[in-house]
C-alpha cells in the first residue's frame, strides 16, 4: 500500500510549522546570540519543528541539540518529546532502525513520568514502525496498548490516528473490509474535529482500498476530493508525492497509461523535493511496471535499474555484507585469543602436574603412599582430557568460521566479479556505432541477467553466512502464505517477463506454521530456479494444499528438469550449478540454503523431476 508517511499525532504541529516558515531566519539570528539554557532549548525545539516536514535532516540536528539541554535542566518530558520527533524524522527517511530506537527511548521516559497522553501517542508511532517493517504481530500489540490508553482518555484526535494506523495494519493483513471500516471511522472523527489533515489521510487510504477492490471510478473520485482539499489549504511536497503516486497506480489499473505516466512523473518530482526516498523508490518500481504493460522494455529496464539502485542504498545490502564479514573476523580473532589462552593454561597445568609427580614420588619414598600418587595422577589426567575435549571443540568452531570466511571470499571474488565484468563490457560497447541494435539488445539482456544473478547471490550469501555464524533460533508462528507468495512473485515478475513465463496460483490453504523470513527466502530461491530452468513461454504453477497433517507448498515447472544424479548430489550436500535455459548463471548456493533454512522450522524440501519434462519442488510445512 502506498502509505502517506506521516504521524497524525503531529499533523497540527505541521500546520503551525507551515505558517511559521518565514520566522526561521529571525529565530536563527536569536539562537546565535542566546546564552540562557532554557531559551536555547525552546529555540532549538521550535526551529526543529519548522524544518521537520521540509528538511528532516536539519530538523534532527536541532532536536538533538535539545537533549543535553533538557538533561541539564532536568526536564525529562522535553527530552522525550525530542526523541519522539527525531524518531518521526528518521521514519520519513525510511531509517526504521533509528526511528524505533528513538521512539523506544521516548516511551521509556513517558512511562517513568506516567504521562498517559504522550504514552498513547508513542505507542501508535511504535506500532506504525513495526507495520512499516511488516512485523504485524508487534504492530498489533502496540496499537492495542495505545487503544486502551486513548479510550480511557477520550482523546478524539489520537483516536483518529489510532483508527488510521489500524486501517493500514488490516490492509497489510489483506483484510480490506476491516481496513476500510477503520479508515472511515478516522474520517468521521476528522469531520467532527474539522481537521483537514485527518480527513485527507483517511480519504487517501479509502481511495487506495477502492483501487484494490477494482472500484476505480470511486477511487479516482475520492482522490479528486483529496486534491481539492490540498488546493484549498496548500499541501507540502511529501503529501503531493504520495497523492500523485496513488493517482498513477489507479490510472494504470484503469489502463489509462498516459495519465498514469503523468501522475508518476509528478510524484517523482515532489518526492525529490520532499526528500522521501521510499516514495521515490516506489515510483521507479511503478514506472517499470507501467512501461512493461506498454511493451516499452527499454524504459522498463531504465526504471528497474533506478529502483534497485535506490533500494540498495536504503536497505544497504553492501553494509550488511560488510557487517557479516566483520563479525566473522571478530569471532575468528576471539577464538584465536581463547585458543592461545587455553594453550597457556595447558602448559601451566603440565608444570603443576610435574610438581605433583615429584611430590608424589617423595611421598612414596617417605610414606609409601603409592595409592595417593596414583589417585593424583588419575585426577590430573582427567582434567587434561577434559581440557583437550574443550580445545578440540573450539578448534572445530574455528575451522567452521574459517570455512565460512573462505567460502564468502571465494564467491565474492569469483561469482561477483563475472557479472561486474559483464556490466562493464556492456557499458563500453553501448556507444559503439558499429554494433547492431540486435547485438546491443542481447548485451542488455545479459546485463539484466547479471544484475538479477548478483542480487540473488548477495541475498543468499548474507542469509547463509548469518545462519552459519550466528546459528540463531527462529520463532515458528502461523504465517499468511498468500502474502508471502504474492510478495515473492512480485519480486521475480520482471525476471519471468523476460522469458514470457506465466505464473499461476492454486492456493487451497492460506495458513501454516513457519518463519516468514525463512519461507520468503526459500520460496524466492525455488521460484527463481523454476524461472531460470524454464523455457520461454512456459508456465509455472504454485500450489498450496493440505495433505493429512502437513501443508504442501509446491512450485511446478515445465523446464529442463534434473537428473537422478543431480538430485542425489543435492541430498548429499554437494553444491553444484548449471546454466539456465537462457544462459543464466548461479552459485549453487540457493537450493542448499533453502534446505538448511527449512530444517530450522521443522520443514522439508522434496524434489521430483524428469529431464526435459520439468520439476516439482515441495515444501512440507506443519499445520497450525
Amino acid at each position: 500500500m502506498i502509505k502517506l508517511v506521516v504521524s497524525i499525532a503531529l499533523l497540527m504541529l505541521q500546520l503551525m510549522a507551515t505558517a511559521q516558515n518565514k520566522e526561521i531566519d529571525s529565530l536563527l539570528k536569536v539562537l546565535s546570540k542566546e546564552t540562557v539554557d532554557s531559551n536555547l532549548l525552546k529555540l532549538n525545539f521550535t526551529i526543529g519543528g519548522l524544518y521537520m516536514f521540509d528538511n528532516s535532516k536539519k530538523a534532527i540536528t536541532y532536536f538533538e541539540n535539545t537533549i543535553p539541554l533538557a538533561e541539564k535542566l532536568n526536564r525529562p518530558i522535553d527530552k522525550a518529546n525530542s526523541y519522539l520527533r527525531i524518531g518521526y524524522c528518521y521514519r520519513t527517511q525510511a531509517n526504521f532502525e533509528k526511528s524505533l530506537d528513538n521512539y523506544l527511548k521516548a516511551a521509556t521516559i513517558y512511562e517513568t513520568e506516567k504521562n498517559a497522553p504522550k504514552l498513547g501517542e508513542i505507542f501508535i508511532s511504535i506500532g506504525d514502525v513495526y507495520c512499516d517493517n511488516k512485523n504485524l504481530k508487534k504492530s498489533s500489540l502496540y496499537l492495542d496498548k495505545a487503544e486502551a490508553i486513548i479510550l480511557q482518555l477520550k482523546d478524539s484526535f489520537q483516536l483518529s490516528h489510532l483508527y488510521y494506523s489500524k486501517g493500514i495494519l488490516y490492509d497489510l493483513k489483506n483484510n480490506l473490509d476491516s481496513s476500510t471500516i477503520f479508515f472511515k471511522n478516522a474520517y468521521d472523527i476528522g469531520v467532527g474535529l474539522k481537521s483537514n489533515m485527518v480527513i485527507i489521510n483517511s480519504l487517501s487510504s479509502i481511495a487506495i482500498n477502492y483501487k484494490k477492490q477494482g472500484k476505480l471510478k470511486e477511487s479516482l473520485a475520492t482522490l479528486d476530493s483529496v486534491l481539492n482539499i490540498y488546493n484549498r489549504i496548500g499541501a507540502t511536497p511529501d503529501f503531493l508525492a504520495s497523492l500523485y503516486n496513488t493517482y498513477g497506480g489507479t490510472y494504470a489499473a484503469a489502463k489509462d497509461y498516459t495519465k498514469a505516466k503523468i501522475a508518476f512523473e509528478k510524484s517523482l518530482s515532489y518526492s525529490k523535493i520532499a526528500n522521501t526516498p521510499d516514495i521515490e523508490m516506489t515510483n521507479y518500481e511503478n514506472m517499470a511496471e507501467l512501461f512493461a504493460a506498454m511493451n516499452d522494455y527499454k524504459q522498463q529496464a531504465i526504471y528497474l535499474k533506478k529502483y534497485y539502485s535506490l533500494k540498495d542504498s536504503i536497505y544497504s545490502t553492501d553494509s550488511k555484507n560488510k557487517l557479516v564479514e566483520l563479525e566473522a573476523d571478530y569471532q575468528i580473532e576471539k577464538k584465536n585469543i581463547e585458543l592461545i589462552k587455553k594453550e597457556g593454561d595447558i602448559t601451566k597445568q603440565k608444570n603443576q602436574r610435574n610438581i605433583f609427580i615429584i611430590i608424589a614420588l617423595s611421598a612414596v619414598l617417605f610414606l609409601g603412599g603409592l595409592s595417593i600418587f596414583y589417585g593424583r595422577i588419575k585426577k590430573k589426567n582427567k582434567t587434561l582430557h577434559e581440557s583437550n575435549i574443550i580445545i578440540n571443540q573450539q578448534k572445530e568452531e574455528l575451522t567452521t568460521l574459517n570455512n565460512v570466511k573462505d567460502r564468502l571470499f571465494s564467491i565474492i571474488s569469483h561469482d561477483l566479479r563475472n557479472p561486474l565484468i559483464t556490466l562493464r563490457s556492456y557499458l563500453m560497447l553501448a556507444d559503439n556505432n558499429q554494433i547492431t541494435a540486435d547485438q546491443k539488445q542481447q548485451f542488455k539482456k545479459q546485463t539484466m541477467q547479471a544484475v538479477v544473478q548478483t542480487s540473488d547471490m548477495l541475498d543468499n550469501l548474507l542469509a547463509w553466512a548469518n545462519m552459519q555464524i550466528k546459528n540463531t533460533q527462529v520463532n515458528v508462528v502461523p504465517i499468511h502464505l498468500k502474502n508471502c507468495i504474492d510478495d515473492v512473485t512480485s519480486l521475480v515478475q520482471a525476471q519471468a517477463m523476460q522469458k514470457n513465463i506465466t505464473i499461476q496460483q492454486n492456493l487451497q490453504v492460506n495458513t501454516a506454521l513457519g518463519d516468514e523470513n525463512i519461507i520468503n527466502i526459500a520460496f524466492r530461491n525455488l521460484l527463481t530456479n523454476a524461472i531460470k530452468y524454464s523455457h520461454n513461454n512456459g508456465i509455472i504453477i504454485i500450489n498450496a494444499q493440505q495433505h493429512h497433517n502437513k501443508i504442501w507448498l509446491q512450485i511446478i515447472d515445465e523446464g529442463i528438469g534434473m537428473t537422478a544424479q543431480q538430485i542425489a548430489d543435492f541430498n548429499n550436500h554437494q553444491i553444484d550449478t548449471t546454466k539456465g535455459t537462457s544462459g543464466e548463471k548461479g552459485t549453487g548456493l540457493g537450493l542448499f540454503l533453502t534446505k538448511e533454512l527449512l530444517a530450522k522450522i521443522d520443514a522439508q524440501l522434496l524434489i521430483e523431476s524428469n529431464t526435459q519434462k520439468g520439476s516439482t519442488f515441495t515444501i512440507q510445512l506443519n499445520t497450525v
